[in-house]
């Protein structure tokens, strides 16, 4: 079994579609998950790909929406 991939900052930046410096500046601040192999960050897939579900859940939860406010009506239900 492999393992998913490690990016460095200008793959994880393509990956998230910013910039390499805003992938910097998150990772210098502790809020994007990575760490350094001797002077060069690296960051996993897996961790990325779960660091911006959660960031995509806390805007919905500070929103007040509710993943049933997202979902489209069936045939013949009202919306909500």
């Amino acid at each position: 079994m492999t393992q998913p991939p490690n990016f460095s900052i200008h793959e994880a930046a393509q990956w998230l579609g910013v910039s390499a410096r805003t992938v910097y500046r998150l990772s210098q601040s502790g809020r994007l998950p990575g760490f350094k192999v001797g002077n060069q960050w690296r960051f996993s897939q897996e961790l990325l790909e779960r660091w911006a579900a959660d960031q995509v859940t806390m805007g919905w939860l500070k929103r007040g929406v509710s993943a049933r406010s997202l979902r489209r009506p069936t045939a013949g239900e009202e919306p909500t």
